[in-house]
């Protein structure tokens, strides 16, 4: 597959501060590819392929992306090795699976299935091989892998999801929040000094960070469409997410790490699953 180049003139009437390019799901005439933007507003369609592909994450090297696919039916885990242009299908059970991340080392890709009958987080090898069951609630999504050495996720608690971390083997469960409220997609800052999430604990749909010393939660979006799935820039200083109806308006948008400086980065149709490349 050749790689698809657009620099988009439409996009010149926003200033670009990210220093990171961003990548996220774009969907055009009903079909879901992965695209990315850099700081010039230049967008590059990276897949292109009839069946949806969606939730890119570029490995820490950059030589790989992991995301999530429907090339074969029902979501997928699949590799595209960015050098040769090559894909790889990853999992082949009988159910959905999604939410792929990496481990801090690039060797080791975390993901979520529902193959033993609930929603649980696994590991697996680059080959899709090895693959280790680390909960067994039936509840639990959107997992990290931080750089202290834990995974973070979110764990179905009395009917609201909380953050929840423990260790790479499942060991050592924590449940980190208590309050009224989803809250999800928890990712340990490069600092390591705060999580971010989005949650409904004020009512809609918005992104927080937690200080792990005081538990002191701040909010930093206020908007009536929903804010969601968050990611830090690698160095922490920017937030990139999507806010829209889930309809038919689903922007990019970024932001600084306090909640200042909110900037539309994708102008029309659906846009989701943003995240940093490296």
């Amino acid at each position: 597959m050749k790689l698809l180049f657009f620099a988009l003139c439409i996009y010149s009437s926003v200033t670009y501060a990210q220093e990171y390019e961003i990548l996220f799901t774009k969907q055009v005439n009903n079909n879901d590819n992965i695209y990315s933007l850099n700081h010039l507003g230049q967008l590059t369609q990276i897949t292109d392929n009839p069946r949806k592909d969606s939730s890119p994450m570029l490995s820490p090297n950059g030589k790989r992306l992991v995301f999530t696919s429907e090339r074969v039916g029902w979501w997928k885990i699949w590799l595209m090795d960015m050098e040769k242009n090559e894909f790889r299908q990853l999992t082949n059970s009988g159910r959905a699976e999604y939410n792929p991340s990496w481990s801090p080392d690039g060797q080791t890709i975390l993901f979520v299935s529902g193959r033993s009958g609930g929603s649980e987080i696994y590991t697996m090898n680059l080959e899709g091989k090895g693959v280790k069951q680390l909960t067994s609630n039936g509840s639990n999504t959107l997992p990290s892998w931080a750089t202290d050495g834990r995974i973070y996720y979110s764990s179905q608690v009395s009917g609201t999801y909380q953050v929840w971390s423990m260790k790479p083997d499942g060991a050592d469960k924590k449940q980190l929040t208590y309050s009224k409220g989803d809250k999800l997609m928890a990712q340990l800052s490069p600092s390591k000094k705060v999580i971010l999430y989005y949650g409904n604990q004020d009512g809609n749909m918005e992104i927080y960070v937690m200080d792990l010393n005081s538990v002191q939660t701040n909010r930093l979006t206020n908007d009536n469409l929903m804010d969601i799935r968050p990611r830090w820039s690698p160095d922490g200083k920017q937030i990139v997410f999507e806010r829209g109806n889930k309809r038919n308006d689903q922007q990019i948008y970024i932001m600084d790490a306090d909640g200042q400086n909110q900037r539309q980065l994708t102008q029309s149709g659906y846009n989701y699953a943003p995240s940093f490349a490296r």
